[in-house]
């Protein structure tokens, strides 16, 4: 019952002690005739909502965070009397707050189609369709909403990828006589070949050597090619929900680029995703970046561990690293202090900061961490993100 229905139920009994204290049958009349519009409208309104059926249907379930995906909506009611309209209430993505609802008219025993297009403005994985019924009768007295009316399925929104150029190793790192260790496996002598000037004595084969009367020397089995790590920050932001939606896009897109570019290049990559409940995601070609765009589309920022002890956890691991790359909407002394433990290991690292903030003490560690040799980005969550001019700006600078 609405305001409009309740000041009518008032002139109804107004109209009917006027009659009664005077007896003039035009004030039965009128009292009579309002208290059957109240009477038609609620069982309008119930018969429809009773017989209503509603359904939706969507040919595509997956999309790109930012683009729309299309959506077939049938509705169809039984009775007889009037109604003004039929309201589906839909859950979007990523919607935070109450459910949308979209007003239909709809006449009896006819099936109407509604085609419809959604907007998916984060990326994750959501039950969307139809989360109730509501009704409102001609008069517009009485909606009444059934909310166990409903049909839904799963679509996946996933983070958009941009075109981004690899972060290599460059020549005369520190990293390079580590990764010449690594490469060869001494303890898996796989073959012998006839000595080339440039190897090493300590692979010559001295007894045959000896018995072919010429230098021969040992070859190794090659290990797996040292691959790009990428650590990112799961712990849950506390701010408003829009905001963090707008900052884990940025966390997972950041990833999602970088892990590309690299798999482009036929570099493998590494991204251990630290929430609640821990994965991996590995992959060695081009093809695999699928694997990595659907992991963070579908990854929570629920991890009961802080940026710093993800860090530490990862230092263990990092022996056939060649460059790790570091993103977090947070930036502290210890997180920047960590970076650079990494940097003096040997490795190439690359800090991305997904924040608008301008906030002096942050800038200045992203400065310290640039002097140090290591790659230091502020991404905007509301922006561009990360660029392929920063990235190209920053390896000519380290370069």
């Amino acid at each position: 019952m609405n305001r409009l229905s309740f000041s009518l139920l008032l002139v109804a009994f107004t109209g009917l002690v006027v009659a009664l204290s005077t007896g003039a049958q035009v004030y039965y009349y009128i009292s009579f005739t309002l208290l059957m519009m109240h009477l038609v409208a609620l069982a309008s309104v119930l018969t429809a909502l009773l017989t209503v059926r509603a359904t939706i249907r969507c040919p595509r379930r997956s999309t790109e965070r930012g683009k729309s995906f299309p959506v077939q909506a049938t509705v169809r009611h039984m009775s007889l009397l009037p109604v003004r309209s039929i309201a589906l209430k839909l859950s979007l993505p990523g919607d935070v707050g109450a459910p949308d609802e979209m007003e239909l008219t709809a006449l009896p025993f006819v099936t109407k189609t509604y085609d419809l297009s959604l907007a998916a403005p984060h990326r994750g994985l959501y039950s969307v369709g139809i989360a109730g019924v509501s009704v409102t009768d001609v008069f517009g007295l009485f909606t009444l909403t059934n909310a166990r009316i409903r049909a839904s399925f799963q679509v996946e929104v996933l983070p958009r990828v941009r075109e981004l150029p690899p972060m290599e190793v460059k020549g005369g790192e520190d990293f390079s006589s580590r990764f010449t260790r690594m490469t060869e496996d001494n303890a898996s002598p796989s073959d012998v070949r006839t000595w080339v000037p440039g190897d090493a004595l300590k692979k010559v084969h001295w007894k045959l050597s000896m018995r072919k009367r010429e230098l021969m020397v040992r070859t190794y089995e090659e290990s797996a090619r040292p691959d790009t790590l990428l650590l990112l920050d799961l712990k849950p932001l506390n701010t408003l929900k829009s905001h963090s939606l707008t900052v884990e896009d940025a966390v997972c897109e950041t990833a999602a680029a970088l892990a590309s570019a690299q798999l482009k290049q036929s570099f493998p990559v590494r991204m251990p995703l630290m929430s609640a409940r821990p994965t991996e995601v590995a992959g060695d070609e081009a093809g695999d970046a699928g694997k990595f765009v659907r992991a963070l589309a579908r990854v929570s920022f629920d991890s009961p561990y802080s940026f710093e002890q993800v860090l530490l956890l990862g230092m263990r691991r990092m022996q056939r690293t060649a460059s790790a790359v570091l993103i977090s909407p947070r930036l502290n002394p210890r997180i920047a202090d960590l970076a650079m433990q990494l940097k003096r290991s040997g490795m190439q690292v690359t800090l991305c900061w997904i924040s608008d903030s301008q906030q002096e003490e942050a800038l200045s560690l992203l400065s310290l961490l640039e002097v140090g040799g290591a790659r230091a980005f502020r991404v905007d969550p509301w922006g561009e993100g990360l660029t392929r001019e920063q990235i190209i700006g920053k390896e000519a600078v380290h370069g």
